[in-house]
């Protein structure tokens, strides 16, 4: 899920609505998509990848459009801050983690009422707003069905699946 076109596609979202219509590009904040991979997927053997846009005519010179893009290797194991992190994400145990902020947290999320309370309530919002999200586009899906159809007017289509007209 990490490929390039994807991380393209990420950083036009991001533009996408940055600005109000006539607004000064100098107005544009730098963006950064970053992927956390679970393996290398450059291959190079690095903790991290950074690529950003350059102009090959002049030496490789960069383009400073503020767009970049950063991989990380999920899968490495050496004792660099990234290494360090990587491990912390992929490790269960929080005594066993390197940076105390992230043992402090998850160990209270894992070992306090408080924090478990917190944590399912979290789980149990993000399953709701997923739920609504699949409702919403199933209603959308049969919508343009029964519009391919032909044999509903869309005031009846929009009865019918719970949409608005404009929708």
């Amino acid at each position: 899920g990490a490929e390039p076109k994807r991380a393209r596609y990420n950083s036009a979202l991001m533009d996408a609505n940055a600005l109000k219509s006539g607004e000064d590009f100098d107005k544009l904040r730098d963006t950064y998509v970053i992927f956390i991979t679970e393996n290398d997927v450059m291959g190079g053997g690095k903790d991290i990848y950074k690529i950003d846009r350059t102009i090959q005519e002049l030496s490789g010179k960069a383009f400073g459009d503020g767009t970049h893009i950063i991989y990380v290797n999920g899968a490495t194991h050496s004792k660099s801050d990234i290494g360090k992190l990587m491990h912390d994400f992929l490790c269960s145990n929080a005594a066993e983690m390197y940076f105390d902020i992230l043992k402090r947290q998850v160990s209270q999320f894992k070992n306090s009422e408080e924090g478990r309370h917190v944590m399912c309530k979290a789980v149990e919002e993000f399953a709701e707003r997923r739920e609504a999200r699949c409702k919403r586009e199933t209603m959308i899906a049969t919508a343009k069905r029964l519009l391919a159809n032909g044999k509903l007017m869309l005031k009846e289509i929009a009865e019918c699946t719970g949409l608005s007209l404009a929708q």
